[in-house]
């Protein structure tokens, strides 16, 4: 039976489940870089699949769909239950990549009906080593080692007084990029002051989850986003700390110089 149209008609209905805009976490705006988001699970890579270069880590895994607006859907008809687990992969480095959970209103709960606001999650992605960064940037391109070992993914806040100013994720290989917006008070206090002293804090998982040789983001913690139309979403907005991480370093006065980006190893 043909709902919107008269019987006389073929009729056949989309139904949005599940809408994702991810966003760069530094200008707050749609990523244009080329963006994959599969259902989570190891990748299919074939035997005859080349070793250069390197197979995506959503390689033969359900992708979702982008629309030319960079939106990402999910559809009803896709036989995907709800909560959904997801893997955003980044392309050549630019983003660090996530995986995430997100409970959408199904069938029963009035998914059908809800309004699209209530089926729409904007979760943040991190610059990674390739990041497309201005030469004015503020910030710190670091690396987190432990025993000269990479520490994987890694959360990385700079602060001043207690209060946060920027944040970064790290990778697989233990390298981080913190890019200070260009509305970012560095200070603390209104002025342009340089350099000025930041604390910077590292976080890490504790323990750390075994390695997949098959999966390069086996080990890359699971996040549950905030329900259906629940603002602020802290951890879509990559604020929060995953399940199990711990402080690892504390860097007390580290300078930052305005419009420049200084490196930093970290040996934890």
């Amino acid at each position: 039976m043909n709902e919107f149209l008269p019987s006389i008609f073929d009729e056949r209905v989309y139904r949005l489940a599940l809408g994702l805009e991810p966003l760069d976490a530094v200008t707050s705006g749609r990523i244009a870089q080329p963006l994959e988001v599969a259902l989570d699970g190891p990748p299919d890579v074939t035997p005859d699949t080349p070793p250069w270069p390197a197979p995506s880590p959503a390689t033969g895994l359900y992708a979702l769909p982008r629309h030319g607006s960079g939106r990402f859907v999910l559809l009803f008809d896709s036989k995907v239950d709800s909560p959904v687990t997801l893997r955003l992969v980044p392309a050549d480095r630019r983003y660090v990549p996530r995986r995430m959970t997100f409970a959408f209103l199904d069938e029963a709960a009035g998914g059908f009906d809800a309004p699209t606001w209530s089926r729409a999650w904007r979760p943040s992605l991190f610059p990674g080593a390739a990041y497309d960064v201005q030469q004015t940037a503020t910030g710190v391109r670091g690396t987190v080692t432990s025993g000269g070992v990479p520490v994987r993914w890694t959360r990385v806040e700079a602060s001043i007084a207690g209060t946060v100013i920027g944040r970064a994720h790290g990778d697989d290989r233990g390298e981080f990029l913190l890019v200070l917006g260009p509305n970012t008070d560095v200070s603390g206090t209104g002025d342009l002051v340089s350099p000025t002293a930041v604390t910077i804090d590292v976080y890490a998982q504790n323990p750390a989850p075994p390695q997949d040789p098959a999966d390069p983001l086996a080990d890359l913690p699971l996040e549950t986003a905030a329900g259906p139309g629940v603002t602020p979403d802290d951890v879509s907005d990559g604020v929060d700390l995953p399940t199990n991480y711990v402080q690892v370093a504390s860097l007390v006065d580290h300078p930052v110089i305005l419009g420049r980006l200084s490196s930093l190893p970290i040996a934890v």
